[in-house]
This record gives structure tokens, sequence and C-alpha cells, in this order.
């Protein structure tokens, strides 16, 4: 019972919003400074941008049923903002949890970074949008999954940016079938992902 109060706090728990560079750009590039009046698709993506967030995923006590168990370990996915600490994140985190019988162990420590906007690989991408849909707007976002881009920042200082253009499959789509047992791209896809990087490289080059 005492884990299933834990977790029902964890559900009801609102981390403290932080409005970083890239969600300001974005939300301004959809004309609102509120994320709930954005349509359901726009709103998914803006959220993780404004707060961390964190997600029982496994949960293990007794291994016999007729036993009440001393102990339960409940594992969570947390992930940070770019710039937020450890140490922030866990004294709102216990906030939230109140006093209790509990104990929190950080099993990992990899946060999130970023890179500036407005670098010369910004133009280099800004250019190649404006070439293929010229009505379409480059828009900044900080993404809620993990990539070696942190690494790459980590040990070289190197800006860089998850982007990678696509047009033949619906976004939201796209977004569903990540890590799943098909996942795929286009053909079309990957044609236009090619032109990017090539574009990219020649523009950079030159």
């Amino acid at each position: 019972m005492r884990a299933a109060r834990l977790i029902e706090r964890l559900a009801e728990y609102r981390p403290k919003t932080r409005v970083r560079p890239e969600a300001e750009a974005f939300l301004d590039l959809v004309g609102t400074s509120e994320p709930a009046e954005l349509e359901p698709a726009l709103r998914a993506i803006v959220e993780p941008m404004l707060s961390h967030s964190i997600s029982p995923t496994m949960i293990e006590a007794s291994k016999q049923r007729n036993v009440i168990p001393a102990l339960c370990d409940v594992v969570c996915d947390c992930r940070l903002l770019p710039g937020e600490t450890q140490e922030e994140a866990e004294a709102e985190i216990r906030a939230a949890l109140g006093e209790d019988s509990y104990e929190l162990i950080w099993l990992e420590g990899v946060g999130g970074t970023a890179s500036p906007l407005g670098t010369p690989l910004w133009s280099a991408i800004e250019s190649f949008v404006k070439a293929e849909e010229p009505e379409a707007v480059l828009a900044p976002f900080v993404l809620a999954g993990f990539t070696d881009s942190h690494f790459m920042r980590e040990a070289f200082g190197t800006v860089c940016y998850g982007f990678f253009p696509m047009r033949a499959m619906d976004c939201e789509v796209a977004a569903a079938l990540i890590h799943s047992a098909d996942e795929r791209i286009p053909v079309d896809d990957l044609e236009l992902g090619t032109r990017f990087l090539m574009h990219v490289a020649r523009t950079l080059g030159e």
C-alpha cells in the first residue's frame, strides 16, 4: 500500500515549468504562450520541452503471492531538461512525495543537453527547408528521447540538431513507429534525407 500511495502521488505530480529558448521560440512560431491552447499533436511536442518528466516503469517486490513484501522497488524513467540538475529535480520530486517511508536513489545520471540556435548549421538547415517547402518554417524543439548528440556535445562541444526531413510519412505515424516491431521509413523520405545531408555538407563546405 505504501508503494501504491507513492505511485499515485507521482501520477498527480506536476513539475515546475521552465521555458527554455527552444520552447519559447517554438511557442512564438505557433502563436501562443499557453500549451493548453494547442491541438493535442502539438501539445504532445511542447509539454516535454517545459519540464522534466518521471514515469514509473518497473516494479519488483515479493516473489511469493502469500507474502507481504518488506521492500518494494519502483524504478522510474526520469528525463531532465537541458541545464537542469538532478539536485533540482530531486528537491521537487521529494516535495511531491512528501514525508513517507521511502528511499530515493538515482541509478544513472545523464541529463539533457542542447545546442544554441542561429549557428551556421542552423542556417544551412533553414535554407534547405526554404528550398524544399517555401511555405514552411524551421522550428526548434527539445526531443524527449535520447540520442548520441549528447555525447557529441559533451566530448567535442559540437553543435548538433536532431533534424531529418520527412514528407511521405505522417509525423504522428512516424512517432508511433519509433522502437516498434515495424519501425520503418519510406524510400521517398530516405531520398529526401540524403538530399538534405548533401545540401548541408555542401553549404558548410563553402
